[in-house]
């Protein structure tokens, strides 16, 4: 009776990591670039829609007033999780917009860079404490 034992060499194992590594970056190319496209999509249909919600303000958990778009007129409504309710209608002259250059932008480019460089920071600091 012969006894086989399936051991893997370091080599091996080596080549099976790689191998994963690579797989783990396609997936997460992939998923970057569906991601992008489906947002594109969607922007482009709301982009070009009649609708648009313009500002949302959270009352409690679940229940949030809205002022919205339809067309040139506006409304606030209440929207909960079980029913959506008309409030009231608005004048455009009620309505104080910010300008888009004053809304705090979310690059996440900017945001991952400025965590990157607080770690650093973070660790020459450390390593100046243990010296």
């Amino acid at each position: 009776m012969i006894i086989l034992t399936a051991g893997m060499s370091s080599g091996d194992s080596l080549l099976q990591l790689i191998g994963v590594s690579i797989l783990f970056i396609i997936i997460l190319v992939v998923t970057y670039y569906t991601t992008r496209f489906v947002g594109g999509v969607k922007m482009g249909i709301t982009k070009n829609s009649n609708f648009k919600v313009l500002e949302t303000f959270k009352v409690t958990q679940n229940k949030y007033l809205q002022l919205i778009q339809i067309g040139t007129r506006y409304f606030v409504i209440s929207v909960s999780k079980d029913d959506i309710r008309f409030l009231t209608e608005l004048n455009e002259t009620d309505i104080i917009r910010q300008a888009d250059s004053q809304l705090p932008k979310n690059n996440f480019t900017e945001l991952f860079h400025s965590v990157l460089k607080k770690q650093k920071d973070k660790n020459k600091t450390d390593q100046e404490d243990d010296q």
